[in-house]
């Protein structure tokens, strides 16, 4: 029998940009319709299996809402991942992954990073190309994958890529 790992990832980006609604659709493959902020935070829990390792992954929701910086900072502890959600019909929300960046380097030495575009599903409404996604990846450090939690698009896949990226870094170590 494999050994089980507990992996910590936690979501974070601009309000809006489906941080929620793409854990509920990896979580429990349900798309949610509505648009309610999280205050606060969320959390969700999935097994999933990385090569021949048992992963619990942890999912942690971070509300977005700047007054609660400080009230994050404590749900940074342990972190192992991080994923960073941007919108592609919303260059603010692209803009903004650098605070959202500077602000995970505060609080986490060190963790691996995927840059996450979503709503990909929105080709009329989209703006930002995918060449600026991949630019500013690279740029991090980070690997990037576009999503679309409506039509449940590489949404299992972006967790895939962020827990195998963690396990890859421990048991390198």
């Amino acid at each position: 029998m494999s050994p089980t790992y507990l992996l910590k990832v936690v979501t974070v980006g601009s309000a809006s940009v489906g941080k929620t609604s793409l854990i509920i659709r990896y979580s429990t493959g349900v798309f949610r319709e509505h648009y309610s902020p999280t205050l606060g935070t969320g959390f969700a829990y999935k097994k999933m299996r990385i090569d021949n390792n048992l992963v619990n992954l942890q999912i942690w929701d971070l509300g977005s809402q700047d007054f609660l910086e400080r009230v994050r900072a404590n749900y940074y502890i342990g972190t192992q991942g991080v994923i960073f959600l941007y919108d592609v019909t919303s260059w603010e929300s692209l803009n903004d992954v650098e605070e959202w960046k500077n602000e995970v380097d505060r609080n986490v030495e060190d963790y691996q990073a995927l840059l996450v575009g979503n709503k990909v599903d929105l080709v009329n409404e989209r703006v930002v190309p995918i060449e600026e996604g991949l630019k500013l990846a690279e740029r991090f450090g980070m690997k990037y994958i576009e999503t679309s939690v409506r039509d449940d698009k590489n949404v299992n896949k972006a967790f895939e890529m962020i827990a195998r990226s963690i396990s890859e870094s421990l048991f390198k170590k």
